[in-house]
């Protein structure tokens, strides 16, 4: 079914996305000032999968499943973001 196959690309999108981000903690070493910005941009990336992957899977679904495909993209941009934590200059003190 095409909505299974949105949400393996979803999926993949996010395994890679996470996987690249692991390689470039480990490889920067000293140099992690430069790990933040590219997990970022890594994860910038994979939403961008995600969001062409429930575009793809809508267009392809003549959107009848929409409010599924939406469901799953939100809980993949959930799964992306699951890490980020707000920093004491963000908790509005």
């Amino acid at each position: 079914m095409k909505l299974d196959k949105a949400k393996e690309m979803a999926a993949k999108a996010t395994e890679k996305a996470t996987e690249v981000a692991g390689d470039l903690a480990e490889r920067v070493g000293p140099l992690t000032e430069r790990v933040g910005p590219l997990a970022e941009k890594a994860g910038e990336a994979a939403s961008r999968g995600v969001e062409r992957a429930a575009g793809a899977a809508n267009k392809v679904t003549g959107g009848r499943f929409e409010e599924k495909i939406t469901t799953a993209a939100d809980k993949m941009e959930g799964a992306l973001h699951k890490d980020t934590k707000p920093g004491p200059e963000s908790d509005g003190q």
